[in-house]
Order: C-alpha cells, then structure tokens, then sequence
C-alpha cells in the first residue's frame, strides 16, 4: 500500500481549500489525509497536534503577507514543510518565500498533477525552486572575504532542463550522501536504474559527478537563504560538507 500524503491546507475560505483537497484526492491512488483551516493561527495550531505533514498556504490569505506567514510557521513548527500558492509566481517573490522558509512554491492555477509532484518532492525531504528563480538567487563572484577555498562548480547561464520528480527525489539522497544501493532500495529500482537516472542529473545540472551534483544543489539552497556575507560563507561550508558527504558514499 501506497504511503499516505498528509496535508494541512489553510486558505482564505473553507470552500476554497475542500475543493483543492478534493481535487488532490481524484488525481491521485495515494491515501490522502487533508485536514482544512481557515486562519494562519488555526493552521499553527492544527500542525501542533497534526504530526508530521506538509502544510498547503494560500499565498493570499487575508491580513497577512505571505513570506511573514511563512516565516511564522516555520518559527512555530520548524520540521513542517510548507508548500505556498500565488494567484501569480514570480521569481522575486518565490525567492523571498525561500529565504523566508517555504520549501516550495507553485501557482493556483497549476495543473492538479504538477501540485502533486511538487508535494512527493517535499515530502522527500527536499525542496522546489523554478529555474527563474535558481538563477536570481546566484550571486556574483564571491569578493575576497569569501571563503575562496571552496570552488563552487558554476550553474550554466543557460536555462537549466527540470529535473523529473524521480530524478529530484534522487539528488535530495545524494544531498544526504546515501550510496546508490540505498537509493535502489528506497525507490524500489535496481543500481543500474539508479545510475542511469544519475547520468541525467549529470547532463541536465552540468555536473561531473554526484559529488558536484550535491554541491551545485546545496549551493543553490544556501545561496537563495544567504542574505549577507556572513551568512554566504556559512552556506559555502554547508555546500562543502554536503559534498564531503556525498564523496564519501561513493567512495
């Protein structure tokens, strides 16, 4: 059986927020556990009692703007990630909902199946940006105070090919440094799948090798949450200790 998809989803009317459950539900063979609120304080609430879930925002609930009620569900449930929908996604405000906190963000008006896929990405622990907004959050060249040690492999100035769901899923356990047996036996594929999904990731990040496809990801996570030098050079680190890790699993 299936794992569940456990949701909150807060929006501004009760209506609003049934009929997207709803529609979660039909589009989908996965149990679907989805508890309704009205509020951005009944949403706090709920998680509280809740247990692990995914928290569905809407980006337009009345009197509050959308990367301070993130900011404030993160404050209050640190481990819930939250998924925000705009009437209208931006890549200015996608990337100010990032460094606020949400893990992804995806318009009302998506298809219902591309909500799905950005919920299983976050449930697997990892996070979703758009290509606009991966490209707004890379800086410069680092200046001189920054931890110049660490090479970051650059994001071509093409638009990056999106990765599959799978694929995504993939690069969130190779961020973790798990080896590609584990990640086989996670997903229910063999090593060879798994390595043939790898070469894709390569070809689509310009990556080399997993090590630099873990760093380039890590890097853009820290870089989009990076909102000064100091905090850049402690994302620098992070990058390097996610890719410490992942060379280690291939070792």
């Amino acid at each position: 059986m299936p794992p569940s998809i456990r949701l909150a989803i807060a929006a501004s009317h009760a209506a609003v927020a049934t009929a997207l459950l709803r529609r979660i539900e039909a589009a989908t063979d996965q149990p679907v556990e989805g508890r309704v609120v009205t509020g951005l304080a009944e949403l706090a609430a709920d998680l509280g009692t809740a247990g692990p879930c995914i928290a569905l925002l809407d980006g337009d609930l009345t009197g509050f703007e959308p990367a301070g009620a993130v900011r404030a569900l993160r404050a209050a449930h640190r481990a819930v990630p939250v998924v925000v929908l705009l009437s209208r996604v931006e890549a200015a405000a996608e990337l100010a909902l990032a460094r606020a906190g949400a893990a992804a963000t995806i318009a009302w008006g998506a298809p219902v199946q591309a909500l799905l896929r950005v919920v299983r990405i976050v449930a697997a622990g990892s996070s979703c940006m758009s290509t606009a907004a991966l490209m707004a959050a890379v800086p410069p060249a680092p200046a001189n105070g920054v931890a110049a040690s660490v090479a970051l492999p650059p994001i071509p100035a093409r638009s990056i090919e999106p990765l599959t769901e799978r694929e995504t899923i993939i690069l969130a356990r190779i961020q973790r440094g798990e080896s590609n047996r584990t990640i086989g036996d996670a997903l229910g594929i063999d090593e060879n799948r798994v390595k043939i999904h790898l070469r894709t990731i390569f070809r689509k990040t310009g990556a080399r090798n997993r090590t630099e496809a873990a760093l380039r990801a890590s890097a853009a996570v820290a870089l989009a949450a990076a909102g000064d030098a100091a905090l850049r050079r402690a994302a620098v680190a992070a990058a390097a200790a996610a890719a410490a890790a992942a060379a280690a699993a291939a070792a």
